[in-house]
């Protein structure tokens, strides 16, 4: 399919902007997940996020570059969800600083990893006396 020609990419809605890109061959692509800091809020983290069908592989390439760029932690992350779409599993790669195995995470595991990395940028968060 030629890349211009691909519509309703967005839970089958379409996303006007992607598809404007799309069709002048401007390239792009949209940041899944930045992890934000509670009270300053500086990026914690950046991810590649995708319903877990059992697929073993998505494009992580600009999102690595930008990690890197920027100093942080990324993540691929592969969740599955339940008929009420909440979420009940997820299958995460640390993609940068250093590449990581797959693990997989229930989804309280995975809450402590992002308040860890939480917990380690509030040693140095320029409002960490606010609430």
């Amino acid at each position: 399919m030629a890349r211009g020609s691909m519509h309703g990419n967005y839970f089958n809605v379409g996303d006007p902007y992607s598809e404007w890109c799309r069709d002048n061959q401007v390239y792009m692509i949209d940041m899944d997940a930045v992890g934000i800091c509670k009270k300053c809020k500086e990026p914690l983290y950046l991810a590649e996020t995708c319903f877990d069908r059992g697929q073993t592989w998505k494009a992580t390439t600009t999102t690595e570059a930008l990690a890197n760029l920027a100093g942080l932690p990324s993540f691929l992350v592969f969740y599955k969800v339940n008929k009420k779409r909440e979420i009940e599993s997820l299958r995460i790669t640390q993609l940068t600083p250093t590449k990581g195995k797959e693990t997989l995470l229930l989804p309280e595991n995975w809450y402590q990893v992002l308040e860890l990395l939480q917990e380690r940028h509030d040693l140095f968060c320029n409002r960490k006396d606010l609430s």
